[in-house]
C-alpha cells in the first residue's frame, strides 16, 4: 500500500459555538477513487477548504505529501 498524499488526523474548524467539521481523521492514496458524500450542512465544503489551506483548523493537522 502506499503513503497517502493526504492525510488528516482529528481535523476540527469550529465557527462560533458549532463544529463545522468535528475530529475526522482520514488518508487519501495516489491511484484510489475516493468520494465524499454527506447531507447539505454536513461540512464537505468545509473540509475541502481545511485541506486546500483556504481556512485554518481550530483542531487537529493536515499532512500532504
Amino acid at each position: 500500500m502506499s503513503t497517502p498524499s493526504i492525510r488528516t488526523e482529528n481535523l476540527t474548524i469550529r465557527f462560533g459555538g458549532h463544529a463545522a467539521v468535528d475530529g475526522v481523521t482520514c488518508a487519501f492514496r495516489p491511484g484510489e477513487l475516493t468520494v465524499i458524500v454527506g447531507p447539505n450542512g454536513a461540512g464537505k465544503t468545509t473540509w475541502f477548504n481545511l485541506v486546500s489551506g483556504q481556512l485554518k483548523p481550530t483542531e487537529g493537522r493536515i499532512f500532504k505529501g
